[in-house]
């Protein structure tokens, strides 16, 4: 049961009255492709329609891609909502070579003083941030910090990693301390609040076997020690702790799928509010009765379907019939059901006409693209939008996909992903040396329609094996714009890149709609001073 009334679409409720012409100025460092950024500056304490008080006035993030996106982002932003020119939308559905035009010259100017390609770390480009930070930023003004350090070094599968390097330490590891340049943007510019958001494997990463999260807390608390500011730091989200009596590592963590995300994705989230501001007015987050599924988002997208890395395709109906009959014959003696079905997906392949092709940057609507569930519409879907963009998906050889039809219809049959070699019929195994060894038994992972997705991470750009599309008739990966939506990004944001770098921009995001709603919550503490 999802109760829709419990999302928040309109906070005036939850939220103090929007003071006339309050606007909270927000800093987005280590801002990735803009998620956290996009679900502030879209906040509106009295709805989708009302005035919005927070606006980002500066975001750095180092990687190319993911910088123009911002860019991008940024100069969509600049126009009130539903009024973006006509020129972006015929950029991003490749109709022109550019963005803007003579008449909006000086927004695509001010997204490129907004958003910055910055390696934090870096002298040159820490001096470059400040002072732009000092040039947006009046010292009275009331502001706000947010983003999230890279992950490798606190994510569980990065420690992995690391363990199998020759002569790793952590302690020498820099990436576990990039969370600094957040405690140098407090110490020197002193915002009124920040947010730093990451992994769940920060709360048990050791260096030289102390817990790094105590440590992070007592930093971000006080950063310039003695003579620094100070901070309280707190959840976003309703706990039984309290900050005289302590927090648990646990309170800190978001989990979106009870926030009406339809992915079960669950960061850290540290709440920094400046010594001296009232927590009184604090409007904590809830978690709902109920959750969104995979299918509530991408069941209405148009199908498709893989390119062939190892075979010339010449008429697609009859390659994916051949595909799907290879994958019922080698799945007949141990799972006769699930051959059965594909059997019958063969059959019907065959008889289909045309080609729903891979996809691209941009590519027509059908009658059921805005399927999507109610608190969302009004966030996802864009009526100056004559299309879907980034609706792209990979390629794959030929034993990838034989294994992606057994995996998504053994799925649709049983109800869960099939897990590791116990549960693949011996001619799919694929040929890697571990597969057997009971350690990899999510190789091959569908996302079940009837339920939320998995952690859409930035492995995406890698390979699709974890996020196999939940409808057996398509057996292949997840697009792009599926991953995007799982994710909660507006169809109209549009990302730079090659699709692989499109993949890592995603998996890297926060998603906007949970960030919207921790903006809710910061909100509530600025505008009650």
């Amino acid at each position: 049961m999802r109760c829709v009334c419990d999302l928040g679409i309109s906070l005036a409720e939850t939220t103090p009255s929007d003071p006339e012409h309050m606007e909270i100025a927000v800093v987005d460092i280590f801002a990735g492709p803009g998620g956290l950024g996009e679900g502030f500056s879209a906040f509106s304490p009295s709805g989708a329609s009302g005035k919005r008080p927070f606006r980002i006035v500066v975001s750095a993030e180092m990687d190319q891609n993911a910088s123009r996106t911002l860019r991008l982002r940024a100069f969509f932003r600049m126009f009130a909502r539903g009024h973006a020119p006509a020129s972006y939308y015929q950029y991003v559905a490749g109709r022109r070579g550019a963005p803007w035009s003579a008449a909006t010259a000086a927004e695509w100017h001010a997204a490129g003083e907004e958003a910055l390609r910055l390696q934090l770390g870096r002298s040159a480009d820490d001096d470059r941030l400040y002072s732009r930070i000092s040039q947006t930023i009046r010292k009275d003004r009331t502001w706000v910090l947010i983003g999230g350090p890279p992950c490798q070094a606190y994510s569980l599968v990065g420690r992995a990693r690391n363990k199998g390097i020759h002569g790793y330490r952590a302690e020498a590891d820099g990436r576990h301390f990039l969370y600094r340049q957040y405690l140098r943007v407090i110490q020197h510019h002193a915002p009124a609040a920040f947010v730093m958001e990451n992994v769940k494997g920060i709360l048990s990463s050791r260096v030289n076997g102390a817990l790094m999260f105590p440590r992070i807390l007592d930093d971000l608390s006080r950063p310039g020690g003695r003579h620094g500011p100070r901070y309280n730091i707190m959840p976003v989200l309703m706990t039984d702790g309290t900050a005289s009596a302590g927090y648990s590592p646990k309170d800190f963590v978001l989990r979106a799928e009870d926030f009406g995300v339809p992915q079960t994705r669950h960061r850290v989230v540290l709440l920094g509010v400046a010594e001296g501001i009232s927590l009184e007015s604090a409007r904590l987050l809830r978690p709902l009765s109920g959750h969104f599924a995979t299918k509530d988002v991408i069941g209405g997208l148009p199908g498709l379907r893989s390119n062939v890395t190892d075979l010339n395709v010449d008429k697609w109906p009859s390659t994916a019939a051949d595909i799907l009959y290879a994958a019922s014959r080698a799945a007949r003696a141990e799972q006769p059901l699930v051959s059965q079905k594909l059997s019958l997906l063969a059959a019907k392949a065959a008889r289909r006409k045309g080609d729903p092709g891979s996809g691209g940057q941009w590519m027509s609507r059908t009658g059921r693209s805005d399927k999507v569930p109610a608190h969302l519409a009004p966030w996802l879907l864009d009526r100056n939008l004559d299309g879907i963009l980034n609706h792209e998906v990979r390629a794959h050889m030929t034993g990838d996909l034989m294994r992606y039809a057994y995996a998504s219809t053994f799925a649709a049959t049983h109800g869960y992903s099939p897990r590791g070699s116990g549960e693949f019929p011996k001619t799919l195994h694929p040929s890697h040396r571990n597969w057997g060894s009971g350690k990899f038994v999510d190789r091959f992972k569908v996302q079940l329609g009837d339920q939320p997705s998995s952690t859409i991470t930035s492995h995406l750009s890698k390979d699709g094996h974890y996020f196999i599309h939940p409808d057996p008739s398509q057996f292949r990966s997840l697009s792009v714009r599926e991953a995007a939506r799982l994710q909660t990004f507006p169809d109209n944001y549009f990302f730079e890149g090659s699709r692989g770098a499109q993949f890592k921009q995603v998996g890297n995001a926060v998603p906007p709609w949970l960030a919207r709603q921790i903006a809710s919550t910061v909100y509530s503490i600025l505008a009650g001073r």
